[in-house]
């Protein structure tokens, strides 16, 4: 366990050049955070076997060349006897067990989809949901018995009179409107001017009255209202969030070679459409979309973490939603291949984190979802997405009008013909 001063060289990735500047004063933690934490594991290292310190900065881990087989970053270090110890962790996978030896986990780090719950008028027509479906048949049915009953007590009493003027008698059409006035408590067009009709009008408003209550009561609730159900990559897919994701070297290589059908679909469709510009952009740019919501962003979690806390609001902070992409474990420390320094590096390992110096690193660098404190005391603005289908109903209703009125255009201007025709003969 004590090399007497002899160099030992660690092989370090870097993906930001501001990370120079800082590996070791705790600054800009969200920014190479794993390489941050493993380089002051290394210096460690170095101390408990007495070795030399030598380091190598490369800007990625490795990635295999398919045509001459050669390894490039940290791994090629190694392969290539550049480097003795891989000074940033990286993930196992298969094509890189054979080439190097993994020691231990040194940094809990995992990147998923990061995004805030959509609203729930995003799935749903909230505007149908204040009530269960017998409520409404039940409403309905309620508003039509009244209506008739309306129209006919009213209609009655009138011709009961003696000086009735027909002009007087409702239609139907009219006790209608009338009715919706009530439901909508928008006032009534007609004044029943027989007892009767008050009764039965009166009955009408207070009825829609409490049922009126009812529902606005809950449609402020449900217009604050997130949904839950985006919880799997599929969701993902079909869902209509907008998608970013972090551009560092890791996420290019695994978004551009995945294979399972959903997530490959998800690359090609949602991150990197043919004939578009990728979704890769930077992180701040990232969380500062996932903000304004309906954005999913895949991002290394403990520093987006920190730009939240710095960022948000704190009832923005809650329901923060993750969801896994990549299908790897945490990153382990690696080491060249049947190196004589295996089992040194490997117990100094073990003392690091039984010492709790690694946790300790840790918890200094990485950051922690947030807590949410403040749920249900901020409101947002009701959004477009919320009334669209109030706008529907009102562009619906003057399309129908438009309609109708062109129909009883033209059904007058045949008459009109006709009557020409008849008189003419």
């Amino acid at each position: 366990m004590n090399l007497h001063g002899n160099p030992l060289t660690a092989s370090i990735v870097i993906t930001n050049n501001d990370t120079y500047s800082h590996l070791a004063d705790y600054r800009n933690r969200h920014i190479d955070s794993i390489t941050k934490v493993n380089w002051v594991l290394t210096n460690y290292i170095f101390d408990i076997v007495n070795a030399t310190r030598q380091f190598r900065y490369q800007p990625g881990w490795g990635i295999k060349n398919k045509s001459s087989g050669h390894w490039d970053g940290m791994v090629g270090d190694l392969l290539d006897d550049r480097a003795d110890l891989g000074g940033t962790s990286l993930f196992m996978t298969a094509e890189r067990v054979p080439i190097i030896d993994y020691i231990s986990m040194t940094v809990p780090t995992h990147a998923a989809f990061i995004f805030r719950p959509p609203p729930l008028s995003y799935i749903s027509n909230i505007f149908y949901l204040p009530y269960q479906d017998m409520v409404w048949v039940c409403a309905l049915i309620l508003f039509g018995v009244c209506t008739v009953i309306f129209f006919i007590v009213w209609r009655a009493s009138l011709k009961m009179q003696e000086h009735c003027d027909p002009k007087d008698v409702p239609r139907f059409t009219d006790v209608l409107m009338n009715a919706m006035g009530a439901v909508t408590q928008q006032g009534e067009q007609m004044d029943a001017k027989v007892l009767p009709g008050r009764i039965a009008s009166f009955s009408l408003s207070l009825a829609m009255l409490f049922l009126y209550a009812s529902y606005t009561a809950n449609i402020v609730a449900l217009l604050q209202s997130t949904t839950n159900s985006i919880s799997t990559l599929q969701h993902l897919l079909d869902s209509k969030l907008n998608f970013g994701v972090e551009d560092i070297v890791y996420n290019r290589y695994y978004f551009s070679t995945a294979t399972e059908p959903v997530r490959k679909a998800l690359y090609e469709k949602k991150i990197a459409p043919r004939g578009k510009k990728d979704k890769f952009i930077e992180k701040n740019l990232g969380v500062a979309k996932m903000r304004e919501g309906l954005f999913a962003f895949h991002v290394e979690v403990s520093g987006a973490y920190k730009l939240v806390e710095e960022t948000f609001y704190e009832h923005e902070k809650c329901g923060l939603m993750e969801i896994k992409f990549l299908q790897v474990i945490d990153p382990w420390y690696a080491i060249r291949k049947h190196s004589p320094y295996k089992e040194m590096v490997k117990v100094s390992l073990f003392k690091i984190r039984e010492h709790g110096i690694q946790e300790r690193e840790v918890g200094k660098i990485y950051s922690k979802k947030p807590e949410c404190a403040t749920r249900g005391s901020n409101f947002d603005s009701v959004r477009l997405i919320d009334c669209h289908v109030i706008i529907i109903i009102i562009l619906s209703g003057y399309a129908i009008s438009i309609f109708v009125f062109l129909l009883e255009k033209l059904v007058n201007i045949r008459q009109c013909a006709i009557s020409t025709a008849i008189f003419t003969l």
